[in-house]
């Protein structure tokens, strides 16, 4: 399968206020995925690198790619992702630095009661 590069700066994908946008449904999932690569990657130090949860969006064969996405943070501080287990699904992000993913993982909070939810 021939590799596919998305190069994407963030920041063209967040509304005006830098959250993720409201719509279109498919712009908001690839946002979403890319959110997820950065919260993963924010606390590497450069030339650093780990797997993620996220998982590869490629179909090499018409079979969907059971490969985890691995981040890298690159010493000019840009993400680079990857899959290895079909080295087709390949992606660099910019402008991360002040989205609200970029701490990473949030901090856990008190468990709220379950009557409260409804």
């Amino acid at each position: 399968m021939k590799p596919t590069i998305l190069v994407v700066d963030i920041r063209h994908w967040l509304d005006d206020a830098g959250q993720l946008p409201e719509g279109p449904v498919r712009l908001r999932q690839q946002a979403l995925r890319i959110a997820r690569l950065i919260e993963y990657a924010a606390t590497l130090r450069p030339k650093t690198m780990g797997e993620t949860p996220v998982e590869c969006s490629r179909r090499p064969g018409r079979k969907r790619c059971m490969g985890l996405l691995w981040v890298e943070k690159l010493t000019d501080n840009r993400i680079n992702a990857w899959c290895p287990a079909c080295g087709a699904d390949e992606i660099f992000i910019s402008g991360w630095e002040h989205t609200p993913w970029a701490s990473g993982p949030m901090d856990p909070e008190p468990a709220l009661d379950a009557n409260s939810l409804h």
